[in-house]
């Protein structure tokens, strides 16, 4: 009888304590956890020789196809007027962004892309704003832009005729279709804008 008060008694005590361990073994972390999964870092678009981000000569010029493309920036369609008459498709974003999408030859699909903000970078990881000591250009492999960049210079890496490198040159006093002297690129030329053309192949 005796023993089965004590197993009674010790089932009993089991018994009480059973309710209290979750509450010492229940964590109280996973909020932290949702804090940090809501940090997320800017989107950037890689310009390289096939085109920028998910852009490419295969991309319809349209407003619907690069909405698709960047579901949080505001897609617009421009009529521009110059020499010709052309539709262009602009990409603002919050973060800055600023691409200008043209047509090429084929003017149903993307064939020049111009990024000159945000976070757009070179396939080497080139920044707007580097300078031109930074890039190291060869002068040879470089044009002088025209028309809406006028006023530019447009440098090539050898063996990637498609992806240009846009050089402002604040300062400059000759004429539009002359190459500034090195030491003028070395003190004043600076990254503004990369430009992708499809190949005309």
């Amino acid at each position: 009888m005796r023993n089965l008060t004590l197993t009674l008694a010790a089932a009993a005590l089991l018994a009480a304590c059973g309710p209290q361990q979750p509450a010492e073994t229940e964590p109280a972390a996973p909020a932290p956890a949702v804090e940090s999964a809501a940090v997320v870092g800017p989107v950037l678009i890689t310009f390289s020789e096939a085109g920028a981000g998910e852009i490419d000569a295969a991309t319809p010029l349209t407003v619907e196809a690069v909405e698709s493309r960047f579901p949080a920036a505001t897609v617009e369609k421009q009529t521009i007027e110059g020499d010709g008459v052309y539709e262009q498709i602009t990409v603002r974003r919050e973060d800055g962004l600023a691409l200008d999408l043209m047509p090429g030859g084929d003017p149903a699909v993307v064939g020049v892309i111009r990024g000159h903000g945000g976070p757009v970078v070179g396939p080497g990881g080139e920044q707007l704003g580097a300078s031109w000591a930074e890039l190291d250009f060869d002068p040879a492999a470089c044009v002088r832009g025209m028309e809406t960049l006028s006023g530019t210079l447009i440098c090539y890496r050898q063996g990637a005729p498609q992806l240009g490198y846009v050089f402002d040159l604040p300062n400059w006093q000759g004429p539009d279709d002359a190459m500034p002297d090195g030491a003028f690129l070395e003190s004043n030329a600076r990254l503004s804008a990369f430009l992708w053309t499809a190949s005309a192949a």
